[in-house]
């Protein structure tokens, strides 16, 4: 049987029997894959660095005929470990592995693998604000999974500076007692086009990072993802 090398985050792992854990990965070039790794939960296993949560791995399996193949090595090559040390951090980190897990078909791109580290990445550092991360993971996912919301305006009037957001449009529309601003919405296009490290630096308020999370967690919910914001 062919082995493959390839490098992984993981979405969920499972015990199973007395001493192995079936792991479900995700990877930047095969989308989505489940393996077992037999004997992961004995105490001296070499699978065990590999399998942790919030940490990037190199993994050597093969293919099985069913939908699990079986892990032979596995590697830690980037811990994220200031995450663990931070329980909203965590938090946030559980909520993205565990939407990616339940949203993402099996032939998902390498888009995703990449969100997902990009997101680990910034929830090390904790010279960024958590909530950045959170929205920028947020509103990329929902871009990649095509539901995109229009982040330009159509000014009908200079004197109106507020906003609601229509979900079925997936829009902002003028009204002058809306609960967004054009500064909400400049904030956004940064969020799509930028990563947090940058984002991090531009400035902003704890009004604008709340305004942000709620109507993200809003959006998502209408189009069925559970994600809190």
């Amino acid at each position: 049987m062919n082995q493959i090398v390839t490098t992984g985050i993981v979405l969920r792992r499972i015990n199973y029997s007395e001493s192995d854990r079936i792991i479900t990965y995700i990877t930047p070039d095969m989308g989505k894959i489940s393996l077992i790794a037999k004997g992961a939960r004995k105490p001296k296993s070499k699978l065990a660095g590999g399998i942790e949560l919030f940490g990037e791995s190199q993994m050597t399996f093969i293919l099985g005929r069913g939908e699990i193949g079986s892990l032979i090595s596995a590697r830690l090559i980037q811990n994220y470990g200031s995450i663990v040390k931070d329980l909203v951090r965590t938090n946030i980190a559980y909520q993205i592995i565990k939407l990616i897990n339940k949203y993402l078909e099996s032939a998902a791109g390498g888009e995703f693998y990449n969100l997902v580290k990009e997101a680990y990445i910034n929830l090390n550092d904790t010279n960024i604000d958590s909530r950045i991360t959170q929205i920028w993971f947020g509103l990329n996912f929902l871009v990649i999974m095509g539901y995109q919301p229009k982040l330009v305006v159509e000014v009908a009037s200079r004197d109106i500076l507020n906003y609601d957001f229509d979900l079925s449009a997936m829009e902002f529309i003028e009204n002058i007692n809306g609960e967004y601003t054009r500064n909400d919405i400049k904030f956004l296009r940064l969020v799509q086009s930028k990563k947090p490290v940058f984002l991090s630096k531009v400035q902003s308020n704890d009004q604008i990072l709340q305004q942000l999370s709620n109507l993200l967690t809003i959006i998502m919910r209408s189009n069925g993802f559970e994600y809190q914001i």
